[in-house]
């Protein structure tokens, strides 16, 4: 009996054993299906941190391009105003020098005008000479009166005085042209030596320009043309129109033509 009993206490002993073990185990490997769940839920964590880093940085990358870009716009604006700012600045260092060009071509001008003015004081006021600033030019206007005798081209002592006084001031201009117009009334002459008040006009342009020459002016600067009775600064229906008409003009001019 005693036996009976001790091999039922081993084998319930060995039942209890068997049955901690199984317990163990479906312990262990619930524990190992509940750390393989965790280890991929972190897994799949980190893959989505990694997914939402490497968009971060693909974001990074294209704001940085952008900014790149805009960088090399700004560099651009930058220089172009730069580039602008010089050539505002070149344009008005050109003005100022073509400014201060002619202030002193004014200076100049002025100081030839009041020159003559001095000069040919009792000619202004007996009203045989004229005398204009206008518009960059200088223009002494001279009747024909106190130049030449009717139909001739040879200039009268008269004339050969006033005009004398005008070649002294003009001989100090150096970078003016001198333009010598011969102008009449438009009375018709026909000569031999003058068939028309065209060939006149000519002659005593031609002829006044030589004497400046002979005067101290340079020739090279001087010019000599004739507008017959085209360019009447009167009427030729009065005596005394026809008699302003009749005249010489000595106009100072820039060397170059304006563009």
């Amino acid at each position: 009996m005693n036996v009976g009993r001790g091999s039922s206490a081993a084998r319930g002993v060995l039942a209890l054993a068997l049955l901690a073990s199984g317990c163990t185990t479906v312990a262990a490997e619930r524990a190992e299906i509940a750390r393989q769940r965790a280890l991929a839920f972190e897994l799949v964590q980190c893959k989505q941190r990694a997914l939402d880093f490497s968009k971060t940085r693909e974001k990074l990358l294209l704001e940085k391009r952008s900014l790149d870009v805009e960088r090399m716009d700004l560099i651009a604006e930058i220089e172009a105003e730069r580039a602008g700012n010089e050539e505002i600045r070149r344009l008005l260092e050109e003005e100022r020098e073509a400014r201060a060009g002619k202030e002193a071509e004014i200076q100049a001008m002025s100081g030839t005008y009041r020159g003559l003015v001095e000069q040919l004081e009792n000619e202004l006021r007996a009203g045989e000479i004229e005398i204009e600033e206008l518009r960059g030019q200088l223009q002494v206007r001279a009747l024909d009166q106190i130049l030449f005798d009717s139909g001739s081209v040879e200039i009268k002592p008269r004339g050969r005085e006033v005009l004398g006084k005008v070649a002294a001031q003009l001989a100090k201009v150096t970078d003016r042209r001198v333009r010598v117009e011969g102008h009449t009334d438009d009375r018709p002459i026909a000569t031999p030596r003058f068939p028309s008040n065209w060939e006149l006009s000519v002659g005593r342009a031609a002829t006044v320009a030589r004497f400046l020459a002979e005067h101290g002016v340079a020739p090279e600067r001087l010019e000599a043309s004739g507008f017959g009775e085209f360019s009447p600064i009167a009427s030729n229906e009065a005596p005394e129109g026809r008699a302003r008409n009749r005249r010489i003009e000595i106009v100072l001019a820039p060397l170059t033509a304006p563009e």
